[in-house]
């Protein structure tokens, strides 16, 4: 069963950050098929069959829930991108359909997919800052990424949006740290 609440629409909200192009790579979001894709791949139950103004409205809300991991973890700026945008998207009610049981929209009767995922999405993360602290918000720590990541869980806070980053950084730091040395920075000859 597909779970509802803002765990989810803040892990789709995320996700969403992470389409967009970068240095490592290109925009992932560029087709109806793409949005829809990450819909199903967040448990999004059908019908999911989302058209070119569905798209243009989760471009949208992509930029401006960049703009809101951008202001983490400045609680004043991120306060008043998230109320901005709850603000213009968010309308609470409870809903159910055929299947499914009783559960919170937070967009407006007959918005798009982009304004659902604006609406949900804001609430999601309002409702993490709200309950972690803006801390709970970030950016990836590797010089050549900037995906967003939601810090949640005990231990010390994730810096990397990835195994994969931490490990480059990790390695990248091994083999500066070689080369200072004089050893030059091959780890596997070591």
């Amino acid at each position: 069963m597909t779970a509802f609440g803002y765990a989810r629409w803040a892990a789709l909200a995320t996700a969403l950050v992470n389409t967009e192009p970068g240095r490592r790579h290109p925009d992932l979001l560029t087709a109806p098929a793409d949005l829809a894709a990450l819909l199903r791949a967040h448990d999004e139950p059908e019908p999911v069959d989302p058209d070119g103004t569905d798209l243009r409205d989760a471009r949208e809300a992509r930029k401006a829930f960049s703009e809101i991991f951008d202001a983490a973890p400045t609680e004043a700026a991120l306060a008043t991108k998230l109320n901005a945008l709850l603000a213009r998207s968010a309308r609470p009610r409870l809903v159910t359909h055929a299947g499914v049981p009783l559960h919170l929209h937070v967009d407006a009767p007959g918005s798009s997919w982009g304004g659902w995922l604006a609406a949900s999405g804001a609430m999601g993360l309002a409702l993490l800052v709200a309950e972690h602290g803006a801390d709970v918000l970030g950016r990836c720590a590797a010089p050549d990424c900037r995906d967003a990541l939601v810090r949640t869980g005990g231990g010390p806070a994730r810096r990397f949006c990835s195994a994969t980053c931490a490990s480059r950084v990790r390695v990248a730091a091994h083999r500066a740290a070689a080369r200072a040395q004089g050893r030059g920075g091959n780890p596997a000859a070591e």
